[in-house]
Order: structure tokens, then C-alpha cells, then sequence
């Protein structure tokens, strides 16, 4: 809750009364008003709740709080902001509401370096790429809870949410092994979803071309101590080409509850998407169709004193139903793809801070499981699936995975060293307990302006479908090795209210890398462990807030993203299908400006040149044309937007220009869209 206060001398400032049904907030432990006069961004990458320390008595703090004094958490362990010394993007809920998009990962394409490659739009199936890596070599996380899927990095973003579910999203770039564990090889996200002090009754209507129509329903309700969040959306089209319709449904259910030492956090969500997959794995079979299901739950205990304690429980189920034929199957064809994989993970964590820093210990076990006709190894007996009338299981597969943690922070003066390793084992073949260091360390050369560096190795395993897939264009191989890297970084941060700048390289070395390849006489892609690839790359970002300085021009802020990445590797194979296709140059800009007094239009231009090779296929003639390039494109979207009191009006348009473009070769994108919709929003105390 925020109030607004005037002192004596007659300056107003904003006091915070209450944060404790904000999740992972900086001032749970405080039990005071805190006055911030300047608190742009916060982060809760990790998983650890974040407290200030040594405050019991119950006076106001009369000191106000710059940004770079806020108590974040980018690590296992929290740290002052100006103490920061990892790369970390964050998309606010002001730049959410105002994007021209209609989904999350949209909405992560368009505000960060990520590499968002979709196979269909709206967020019926995209693959995300972090500094030139694969969609496997991520990990996703919703509320700070894991919940990547093992059986291919395709699914990892079927969210039981949409987009006017999230506050905020959080992006570590770079190695994340030794703070997450396994498979956040390049990187890692958090999508936080909303925690609003607030009571609230939120609708959103929204229609446009392609018969597309969406809606959601948002509701916050708070008592005491007792805090809730509910979410309900459906979105629909009849697709913008043939077989590229598709009908989702989320619902999301987040109560929580504060106690005297700590409090208990509980989510619970499902998503239901069915779509036409045209040419989603091989253009050969354009009919494709898929159904996914994903059920999702967890819940973390957060208590403690003088040692503070965060243990959390979680579940995710997968259900997945692949049709290569969605009309008149060819006489070869045997029947779909049929895949239900189980997740239980147990994971606790430590903190305790002394004279000599602060020291964070924990450990995590997950049990990754499969059932499927296609991945695994053979059973003794076949399973029917009591849902899916035509399925059947006929091979399983299981692995555990148990990861150790500790982590050291210090901070002397201007210096901040962030130390830590993890251990892991997996109870796969051939694999013992391997350890994987890392270590970031910061210097603030004047207020507001740090250099920092990092040396962190990751890993990441074969997912299910890397080690078992067998398809008429694809193979497995179950002796796969997992991978590894060592990555660098180093760059400058400035972060004032004005001006948020950042600049930094970064060098990744991988061996073991994991890829489809052939030769060009093969027929089948086959998985390998390639021997070598090396990554390297330079990214800038900068957000200038032109009110804050200016507030007569009608311009309110201008950000811009801009990446070089180039990828060297070595393989024996004369093709690779994901290797070596990442974003060459990446930049994004993005406008906001008052058009009228209650009328805003946000502006972003994109433009991408995708390094690597695909080979066209003549659907006519059904054979592939020699190899060619990616083409580079540039795309324009907008959106106006009205607000009035409780009640917000947007239009927008997408690729206006009616850009033709590929994310993926042969996969056709849509050209111009226009959408338009309605927000009612309802709050009160």
C-alpha cells in the first residue's frame, strides 16, 4: 500500500507501508514505513526471500533510500544494487501494459537481447535463444520455481498464464548454473506474476484480424494477512494461413499467507492449447497439429530469523499429443506421438549473514519422468492414457538429479565479490558428481557508475527428445554426454533516474555441445555431442526517461537494445539444424510519446540479421531448393493508447510494413495484423 505524505518543509515523498504481499519483497523484516525517493527496478532472479537486516525497533526511518542503496537479489544471497555485478534486464509492468504484444514471449523479444524464434504467433509456440544459444540451454522460472521441460526446450514456454497476468519479468544473461543449477546454460528467466497489494477486478477484451479474440480476467483480494490471485484467459484464431489456427486457455490460482516468522506461498495453474503446427518440424507434412496440456503447483515456506530458511515443494505435469497428419494420414503412417512427462522437485535454501558477508547453503532433488510411444526405453506392458481415446505408452524414462549450492558475498568499500559452486549429480549413465564454480565481482568507480566481471561454468542435459526421438526425419542418441562451458563476461553500468545504460562482452567456450547434424547424403538428423563451440559477442542497452529532465516535450522515454554475436564451431558433419542460425545483429527501439493528454503511443522498431543457412521447399513440386541465406528484416509495430480513469482503450498494429520474414526456414510469418481492445480496471483498498 502507497500513500502520499507531506512533511513540514512541504516536499512530498511516497511512503510504503507495507510490502509483505509483494513476493520476494526488500522490506519484509523491516516492520516500519520506509521512504523511497527513487526505486526503478527490483529483482528476485533467484529464489531466496529478501531482507533488510538488523532492524527491530518500531520508529519510521527518517533516511531516504536511493535505488543504489535497495537490497536486491541477482545471486543466492541478496546485495545492494550498486553492488550488482551480473547482467540482469527487467521488464516492468509500465512497459508490459504499453508494448504492441499479445503474449510473453512477444513481450520478451521485444524489451531485451533475447532471441524469440516462433513457429506460430500469440504465443502458441516459440523457441527462446539467450546469447546465441539453443531453446534447450535455458531455464525458465514462474515465481522463482523451475518449471523447464525436459522433454524438449519447445514446450519450455507453455505458460499457465498470459501476458495481463505478469508484473514483471527478470532475464539473467550469461552462465546461471551455479545459482539455479543444471540446464541454465546461457541464461535465465523469471516471470513474476501479479502480487498486487491492491484489491482488484481486472477484464480485458481484445479482437482483430485473422478472427482473433481474447479475453482474460484478473482478480486481487486481500484480508490481514491472507492475500489471493486468480487469473482466467481464453484467445482464439482461425489462423493468418492455412493450419495456423489455434484455441488456448490458462487459468492461474496464487494464495499466500503471512505469519509471525515467515509466510507460505501457494500457485496452482493449467494450460489447455491446441494448434495447427503447418511446417513446424519439416515442411514435407504441412498438416501438423498438436495439443499440449501443463499443470503446474507448488509451495514454499519462508522462515526464520537470525537464519532465514526458504524450502519449496513443486509438481509440473505435461501431457502432449503430436499429429505429423491432421487430415488424411499418409498409408505408412502409424498413429501420433503421445508424451506425458512428471516433474517432483524439493528444494531448500540458507542464509545467514555475519561480519564476514553472507553465506547462502542449499540443496535441491528432481525426479524428471516420461511416459510416451516415442521416447524412452521399451516397458513391458503399454499404458492407456484415460484421456486421449487413441493413446497409448508403450516406452518410460526416469532420472534424478540432486544439486548441492554455496555461495560467499562480500563487500568492501567500492568492491563486491560474489563467490560460489555447485555440485551435482544425475543418476544417468556414466555420470558422477561434477562441480561447476563461478565467480562475479564489481567495482564502483563513482556513485551510479560500476564495472563488473564474471567467470561462471555451466551444464546442461540432454532432454528426452535429444536422447531418444526417432522420427522419419530425425534420431536420437541415448549416449549422449551433457554439456559444458565456461563462460566470461565483463562491462559498465551507469543507472541514474535520467539515464539506465549498460554495456558488456562476453565469451562462452562449450565442448560437448549438444546438436542435430547430417552429412548432406544423410537422410535423418542425428544428435552428437559437437566438439567445440566458441561464442562471443558484445551487447548495449539504454533507456533514456526524457520526461524527467524535459517534461515539455511530448516524448517520454526512448530505449534501445542493440547485439553482435558470432559463433565458431567445430563438427565433423557438414550440416547442423540450430547451431550457427542465431541473431547476428539484433537491435531494438522503442518510443514513447503523448499524443494527447490521456493518449499515449509506444513505437518499436526491430531489426534482425539471422546468421546460417535453410533450404526453401517447393510445396508444389514438394522438393527442396538449393540453400540460402537468411534474409535480415526490419518490422515496425505501434500501439495508441487511452486512458481514462478505470477504463484503458488500445489499438495496434503488427509488422506494419507487411513484412515477408522467417524465424525459422520455411515457416510462414504473418504480415500486418491490427488488434484492438479494452481494459476495465477496478481498484480499491
Amino acid at each position: 500500500m502507497k500513500k502520499q505524505i507531506t512533511s513540514k518543509s512541504k516536499h512530498s515523498f511516497i511512503a510504503f507501508a507495507k510490502w509483505s504481499n509483494k513476493n520476494f519483497s526488500v522490506f519484509n523484516s523491516l516492520k516500519k514505513v520506509v521512504k523511497i525517493s527513487s526505486l526503478n527496478v527490483a529483482y528476485s532472479i533467484v529464489l531466496l526471500p529478501v531482507q533488510l537486516l538488523a532492524q527491530t525497533d518500531t520508529s519510521t526511518i527518517s533516511k531516504t533510500l536511493d535505488l543504489e542503496e535497495v537490497i536486491v537479489t541477482a545471486q543466492r544471497s541478496p546485495v545492494i544494487y550498486s553492488k550488482l555485478s551480473r547482467t540482469v534486464t527487467v521488464i516492468e509492468d509500465t512497459t508490459l501494459k504499453q508494448m504492441p504484444v499479445s503474449s510473453i514471449n512477444e513481450l520478451i523479444e521485444g524489451s531485451s537481447f533475447v532471441d524469440i524464434r516462433q513457429r506460430g504467433t500469440n504465443g502458441v509456440q516459440s523457441d527462446m535463444s539467450i546469447r546465441g544459444g539453443t531453446f534447450d540451454q535455458n531455464l525458465i522460472l514462474l515465481n522463482g520455481i523451475n518449471i523447464s521441460d525436459p522433454q524438449t526446450g519447445h514446450h519450455s514456454l507453455n505458460l499457465p498464464i498470459n501476458i495481463n497476468a505478469v508484473d514483471r519479468i527478470e532475464i539473467l544473461e550469461g552462465s546461471g548454473s551455479r545459482v539455479f543449477g543444471p540446464n541454465a546454460f546461457c541464461g535465465a528467466i523469471n516471470i513474476l506474476t501479479n502480487q498486487s497489494q491492491d484489491n482488484f477486478v481486472k477484464a480485458n477484451f481484445s479482437a482483430g484480424d485473422f478472427a482473433l479474440f481474447s479475453a482474460s480476467f484478473s482478480t486481487s483480494l486481500n484480508y490481514k494477512n491472507f492475500g489471493q490471485f486468480l487469473t482466467v484467459s481464453k484467445s482464439v484464431s482461425g489462423g493468418y494461413a492455412a493450419n495456423t489456427d489455434y484455441d488456448q486457455m490458462n487459468i492461474f490460482y496464487n494464495p499466500r499467507i503471512k505469519f509471525k516468522s515467515g509466510k507460505i506461498d501457494f500457485q496452482i495453474g493449467h494450460t489447455n492449447n491446441s494448434f495447427g503446427a503447418n511446417s513446424f518440424y519439416t515442411p514435407e507434412y504441412p498438416g501438423q497439429y498438436e495439443q499440449i496440456k501443463t499443470t503446474f503447483s507448488s509451495i514454499k515456506l519462508e522462515t526464520g530469523q537470525k537464519v532465514k530458511f526458504t524450502s519449496s515443494l513443486y509438481y509440473r505435469q505435461h501431457k502432449d499429443r503430436f499429429e505429423l497428419f491432421r487430415y488424411e494420414p499418409a498409408s505408412w503412417y502409424t498413429g501420433h506421438n503421445y508424451h506425458f512427462s512428471q516433474i517432483y522437485g524439493l528444494k531448500i535454501d540458507s542464509r545467514y549473514t555475519s561480519k564476514l558477508g553472507t553465506t547462502s547453503v542449499g540443496g535441491e532433488y528432481r525426479l524428471e519422468n516420461i511416459l510416451s510411444n516415442k521416447l524412452g526405453e521399451p516397458m513391458n506392458d503399454t499404458i492407456f492414457p484415460a484421456d486421449e481415446p487413441d493413446g497409448f505408452y508403450t516406452k518410460s524414462y526416469s532420472r534424478g538429479i540432486a544439486n548441492f549450492f554455496i555461495e560467499q558475498s562480500v563487500f568492501i568499500n567500492r568492491i563486491s565479490i560474489s563467490a560460489g559452486l555447485l555440485a551435482s549429480y544425475i543418476s544417468e549413465k556414466d555420470n558422477d558428481l561434477n562441480f561447476y564454480p563461478g565467480i562475479d565481482a564489481g567495482f564502483e568507480i563513482i556513485s551510479g557508475f560500476k564495472a563488473f566481471a564474471s567467470v561462471n561454468k555451466s551444464l546442461r542435459l540432454p532432454t528426452f527428445t535429444d536422447l531418444f526421438y526417432e522420427g522419419p526425419k530425425n534420431i536420437g542418441n541415448p549416449d549422449l554426454k551433457p554439456e559444458t562451458a565456461w563462460s566470461y563476461e565483463g562491462g559498465l553500468k551507469f543507472d541514474k533516474k535520467i539515464l539506465q545504460s549498460a554495456i558488456s562482452v562476453f565469451y562462452r567456450d562449450a565442448v560437448n555441445l549438444i546438436e542435430w547434424v547430417k552429412d548432406t547424403a544423410d537422410v535423418k538428423w542425428q544428435t552428437e555431442n559437437l566438439t567445440n563451440v566458441q561464442t562471443y559477442g558484445i551487447q548495449f542497452s539504454s533507456k533514456i526517461n526524457t520526461s524527467s529532465f524535459i517534461p515539455i516535450i511530448p516524448v517520454k522515454s526512448i530505449s534501445l537494445n542493440y547485439s553482435y554475436i558470432n559463433q565458431i564451431v567445430d563438427s565433423q558433419k557438414d550440416e547442423s539444424k540450430y547451431a550457427l542460425n542465431h541473431l547476428k545483429h539484433n537491435l531494438n527501439v522503442s518510443v514513447l510519446h503523448e499524443l494527447t493528454k490521456n493518449i499515449d503511443v509506444f513505437w518499436n522498431f526491430k531489426y534482425q540479421d539471422r546468421a546460417g543457412y535453410y533450404q526453401p521447399y517447393d510445396f508444389a513440386k514438394k522438393v527442396y531448393n538449393q540453400e540460402i541465406e537468411y534474409n535480415p528484416f526490419f518490422i515496425v509495430d505501434a500501439k495508441i493508447i487511452l486512458n481514462y480513469k478505470w477504463i484503458k482503450i488500445y489499438a495496434e498494429a503488427t509488422n506494419i510494413f507487411n513484412v515477408d520474414y522467417v524465424d525459422y526456414g520455411n515457416i510462414e510469418m504473418p504480415g500486418r495484423w491490427f488488434k484492438s481492445g479494452v481494459e476495465i480496471n477496478f481498484i480499491w483498498n
